[in-house]
C-alpha cells in the first residue's frame, strides 16, 4: 500500500469514527476500538479497558459529556499518517468540536496507534496531546 492509499484509507476511518461519535452512542464509538484499548485523555488520566461493555459504558460518558457542552459534532484537519510495520499505522490529528452554528468550543491534538486485523482499522490506544508540565521549582 503506497502512503497516499494508507492515508485515504485511514481518511476514511475517521470519517466512520467521527459519524459514531456524533450519534452519540457508546455502543457504536466502541466497535471502532480494539481490546484492549488504552487511551490518554485530555486532563492526564489514563485508561485501560478491557471489555467492549466496559469501553461502551466509557464512550457513551465521554459522548454525554460532548453532548452537554452543546456539541453538534465535530471535525478533524491536519491528518498526517505513518505506517508501523504493515498492519499498524500511526495516525495524529486536530479535533474541533462545534456547536450546532459551527461555532468552535474546544479544539485539540490527538495521536492514535491503529492496528488493522482482515480489512478494517481499529484504534489500539489513542492520545491526547498534554501541555508540558511546568518545570519544577
Amino acid at each position: 500500500m503506497t502512503h497516499a492509499e494508507l492515508t485515504s484509507d485511514v481518511r476514511a476511518f475517521f470519517e466512520a469514527y467521527n459519524e459514531a461519535f456524533a450519534s452519540f452512542d457508546g455502543h457504536r464509538i466502541a466497535t471502532l476500538y480494539h481490546l484492549p484499548t488504552m487511551t490518554v485523555r485530555g486532563d492526564g488520566s489514563v485508561h485501560c479497558l478491557r471489555s467492549r461493555e466496559e469501553l461502551a459504558r466509557f464512550f457513551q460518558g465521554v459522548a454525554d459529556t460532548y453532548r452537554s457542552d452543546g456539541s453538534a459534532g465535530s471535525r478533524f484537519e491536519e491528518l498526517q499518517v505513518g505506517p508501523i510495520g504493515g498492519r499498524s499505522a500511526l495516525a495524529t490529528l486536530d479535533w474541533k468540536m462545534l456547536r450546532s452554528d459551527g461555532s468552535l468550543i474546544r479544539e485539540w491534538r490527538q495521536s492514535y496507534n491503529l492496528v488493522r486485523f482482515g480489512s478494517g482499522w481499529q484504534i489500539l490506544v489513542s492520545t491526547f496531546h498534554l501541555p508540558s508540565a511546568a518545570p519544577a521549582a
